[in-house]
């Protein structure tokens, strides 16, 4: 059995704009999901084009006959004297002919039925491809959540520096200090500056795969950060996992393949169709001559050369395929909710060491502040202390962007939309 679901607690509105904003503007120009909305209309023509033939065909035709051979248009046996020759060699017809099957068979109804399955599963397979998208982009977004809070602690940390520096410089002067302990800040601004370099650049890799992914020439948005966490919910319900758009899809297939088989089936049945034909005959002596019939046609068809077996065995094997492909899927489906299951107990507590860290740095910083100022501590044990705080500020950050990533990954290994496009969508109703 599964462990548990995930649901979070309310986001503020500023935490999920720009993400929900986001993955709704992915959902409409993806070219992935243009792509599979076409095949969605192509799978909806083939359940028209199968239905079409219940209502068979009507046919306009017309026809004009020359013939050479006078054995095609005179007697062959006597008697052989005739006042007027029963035909000509000139022969023109048109008319208009109904052909309609009745399907005793059940051969076209097999055919709607698979089309109507394979119109489902392209329903599934647009499902899949737009969560598969989510998951790209809120990866790259909480990337960049995650980057934004380094950089707010980097520069934090700087300006710190900044103002050591100015301190030590003035110290330096009257004598207070020597003039290593400038160095060493001067070797920590430099050492800060080349993590927010390394940061920026993570940053404009991140903003770019954003935007080509969402076609657009770049991704300028300011990053809000996270504040609020995922909060677990206990539930028991291993049928969500079988609800997933990729499963449902290998299920909708495997209904379609079935129905296939059941056309092949069934083509060994007899058939029988309707057919009524309305001509307007003109030959020797230029009168028209009008006639009409009806014809109940059951053909059996007993020797094709193995045709139909063929066709059968062909279905069968499709059939074992896809369900094997459902196997696959389903296994992989349930090894990406233990991961994301185990990613979020993960984080969760990488979330609660980090607060704690960040609450010892706290601390330790306003005691060596105090202690620096009362002239009982270096400066260079005070920037360990800032520095300290810095990173755990960091962390913490990191953090909460780390957790809500694992939280979207919960939601989308069970098949769920990630919890910010789901409060816009509901906003928005």
């Amino acid at each position: 059995m599964l462990g548990f679901l995930t649901c979070s607690l309310p986001l503020k509105a500023s935490e999920t704009a720009d993400l929900s904003m986001l993955l709704h503007q992915l959902e409409q120009v993806s070219p992935q999901l243009r792509v599979d909305k076409a095949n969605i209309d192509e799978s909806r023509a083939g359940i028209d084009k199968a239905s079409s033939e219940y209502w068979g065909r009507i046919t306009l035709y017309g026809q004009d006959i020359h013939y050479n051979n006078n054995r095609l248009v005179s007697p062959l046996a006597p008697p052989v004297n005739f006042s007027q020759v029963a035909v000509d060699s000139n022969q023109y017809s048109y008319g208009a002919n109904l052909s309609l099957p009745l399907d005793i068979n059940g051969k076209i109804t097999a055919k709607v039925h698979a089309q109507q399955h394979l119109n489902e599963a392209s329903h599934f397979a647009y499902a899949n491809s737009r969560l598969q998208l989510f998951s790209q982009a809120v990866f790259l977004y909480r990337s960049l959540q995650q980057l934004s809070g380094v950089r707010d602690a980097l520069n934090k940390q700087h300006q710190a520096l900044l103002e050591h520096y100015r301190v030590t410089e003035t110290a330096i002067k009257v004598g207070r200090l020597a003039k290593v302990e400038l160095l060493r800040i001067k070797a920590e601004i430099k050492a800060v500056e080349g993590q927010l370099a390394a940061v920026n650049g993570d940053d404009a890799r991140l903003r770019a795969s954003l935007a080509a992914l969402l076609n657009q020439a770049q991704y300028t948005k300011l990053i809000i950060q996270a504040k609020t966490t995922p909060t677990p919910l206990t539930a028991n319900n291993e049928k969500l996992l079988q609800q997933r758009p990729d499963i449902q899809r290998f299920n909708r297939l495997t209904k379609a393949e079935k129905e296939s088989a059941q056309g092949a089936y069934r083509d060994w049945l007899p058939s029988l169709s309707v057919q009524a034909n309305v001509a307007e005959n003109s030959g020797y002596n230029g009168d028209g001559s009008g006639v009409w019939s009806v014809v109940g046609q059951l053909d059996w068809e007993l020797w094709d050369g193995g045709r139909r077996t063929a066709q059968i065995n062909q279905a069968h094997a499709k059939i074992q395929a896809v369900q094997q492909q459902k196997v696959l899927a389903a296994n992989q489906a349930k090894a990406e909710f233990d991961a994301a299951r185990a990613g979020w107990t993960a984080s969760q507590r990488q979330y609660e060491a980090a607060q704690a860290g960040l609450q010892a740095a706290i601390e330790t910083e306003k005691i060596q502040s105090d202690r620096y100022q009362n002239g009982r501590l270096s400066s260079v044990d005070l920037l360990d202390a800032e520095s300290a705080l810095a990173k755990a500020r960091s962390s913490l950050s990191s953090a909460i962007a780390t957790w809500w990533l694992a939280d979207d990954q919960l939601n989308l290994a069970l098949g769920k939309e990630p919890q910010a496009y789901r409060l816009q969508a509901g906003n928005s109703q």
